[in-house]
């Protein structure tokens, strides 16, 4: 009978629950993390405190909610994009094109793992959650970088971990400028384009392992 019941009120309890994190998030992005208060996310959703907190114990748990919502976006993309039957350096271009794709095709989902949990007074069981997701994240480049090196015989010069991280944070360094408006007016003026930028640095990153070695 409480099973019945329960199922009978799911579609009910998920539109609420939508409701709250639709809500959140939009302010979370327009008015920042600790800017927002619960009666923000009350008044946006139409809901009441009750409701609120009925779902979700504080604003912490709501945005954990909607961090690990859209981490998971991620990583599932990546995971359909990635096939072990490719070449490791077509895993690198791949790896770090689904990451633009996301960012072009998804961009609120990129706008809210750009506010950095790390700085938000978070509890700590929920920061060593969101920091296995970017661990997991960054493994799909790292394993592709550390299968090239050993491709090419340069496992014993270079760090694969440290090698993933730069080439991933170039990237991600790249479309920050790039939200923040910073070279926006160049790629609309010129032939220039995100895409053909991310080509650029994963090429630039291929020849540079190709001719330096260390001790060389």
């Amino acid at each position: 009978m409480k099973a019945a019941t329960a199922k009978k009120h799911e579609p009910a309890r998920r539109n609420r629950i939508d409701q709250i994190l639709r809500a959140a998030r939009r302010l979370f992005l327009k008015k920042g993390y600790q800017q927002t208060t619960i009666r923000d996310i009350c008044r946006a959703s139409r809901l009441s405190n009750g409701t609120v907190y009925f779902y979700f114990k504080n604003k912490d748990a709501i945005y954990a909610c909607i961090y690990e919502e859209c981490f998971q976006f991620l990583i599932d993309m990546l995971e359909q994009s990635l096939s072990a039957d490719v070449p490791p350096f077509a895993q690198i271009e791949t790896g770090l094109k689904t990451y633009l794709q996301f960012f072009i095709e998804h961009r609120e989902k990129w706008e809210m793992l750009d506010i950095s949990y790390r700085r938000l007074s978070l509890a700590k069981e929920l920061i060593q959650r969101f920091d296995q997701m970017m661990q997991k994240a960054y493994s799909f480049v790292h394993k592709a970088v550390q299968d090239y090196l050993e491709e090419k015989g340069l496992s014993g010069y270079y760090d694969s971990l440290e090698l993933a991280m730069l080439l991933v944070t170039s990237i991600d360094g790249l479309l920050y400028n790039y939200k923040q408006g910073f070279f926006e007016d160049i790629l609309k003026d010129t032939h220039l384009t995100l895409e053909g930028l991310v080509d650029r640095q994963i090429s630039i990153f291929a020849m540079a392992l190709r001719t330096n070695i260390p001790g060389d």
